[in-house]
Order: C-alpha cells, then structure tokens, then sequence
C-alpha cells in the first residue's frame, strides 16, 4: 500500500552539497565546456535526471539584504507605511 507524500515532503528544501574535489573539478570542466556556470551546471544536471523543476534559493540574509537595498531612497514616513506590515523593527 502507497502512502501520499505529506505536505512538508512536498515544498522545496535548500540544501549544501558537497561534492569530492575530483567530481566537482568534472562537473566544473562539463560546466565551462557547455558555456554554464557550476551552479547552472548542477541543476541542469538534476533537471535532465529527474525531470523535475529544480533551482537554487540564495541565502535568507541574501534576500534580507536586497530587499533592505530596495528602500534605499525612500523617505523614512513612507519606508514605515511600506514596511508596516512585517512587524520587524529591524528593517527601518
């Protein structure tokens, strides 16, 4: 009897790999042969594999840090009005 994959299966999940150097040096050489970068490498790799949609997340301070950048400008009333919401002191 087949269980179904519950909901927490289910969502993406990031994760570090880490590769032995003679691999990562092929994978490297396959990247730079097909015009990619390594980490474009590893997900078409992945993709023509599985056949699923696959992609890498940046790092959550990453994203924190962009989406700081967006305000950058913006006057600190309507940066507060903007920012409202999320209830995080540290953004303003």
């Amino acid at each position: 009897m087949r269980t179904r994959p519950s909901r927490r299966a289910s969502r993406p999940t990031a994760r570090t790999i880490r590769f032995p150097e003679a691999l990562r040096a092929r994978i490297a050489a396959d990247a730079e042969r097909c015009g990619r970068s390594y980490e474009a490498q590893v997900i078409a790799i992945l993709r023509r594999h599985y056949g699923e949609d696959v992609d890498i997340v940046p790092a959550a301070d990453s994203i924190l840090a962009l989406a700081v950048g967006s305000l950058a400008g913006v006057p600190e009333a309507e940066r507060r009005r903007i920012t409202a919401r999320l209830g995080d002191e540290a953004v303003g």
